[in-house]
């Protein structure tokens, strides 16, 4: 890995983890979770806004973890993130429908943020310490 690249990837990482909670989510996700009060509208606002800081997140690192692969490598992270998009976008389909009900929403958004909090983690652990 280039010099300027694992500095850059440390940067990232040290930024993000210092607005993420102790479980991975931002803070002002649990804030926003807490204030909703179990209403389910305002719940799915909360798991929205948290679906694109995770998604950001996992933007940047897939962007750092492709900077500092050759690029054999990085034609295998491409292939391996689209076809991950895919699974991941047809998995949680499933949840929105899964009974029919108001609940639907919050399964399938609760899907969608906690495999892309995970890919991020995943990607980010790909540049090392």
């Amino acid at each position: 890995m280039k010099k300027t690249t694992l500095c850059a990837a440390l940067l990232w990482c040290a930024t993000t983890q210092a607005v993420l909670a102790k479980d991975g989510y931002s803070a002002a996700y649990s804030q926003c979770m807490d204030a909703a009060g179990g209403v389910t509208s305002s719940m799915n606002e909360c798991n929205g806004a948290e679906i694109k800081r995770q998604d950001a997140r996992l933007n940047q690192g897939y962007k750092a973890a492709m900077a500092g692969l050759e690029p054999a490598q990085q034609g295998k992270l491409r292939d391996a993130q689209r076809a991950w998009i895919k699974y991941r976008d047809t998995n949680c389909a499933m949840y929105y429908t899964l009974t029919g009900g108001t609940i639907d929403v919050l399964n399938g958004a609760a899907c969608t943020l906690s495999m892309t909090k995970a890919r991020a983690d995943e990607l980010a652990a790909l540049l090392g310490p």
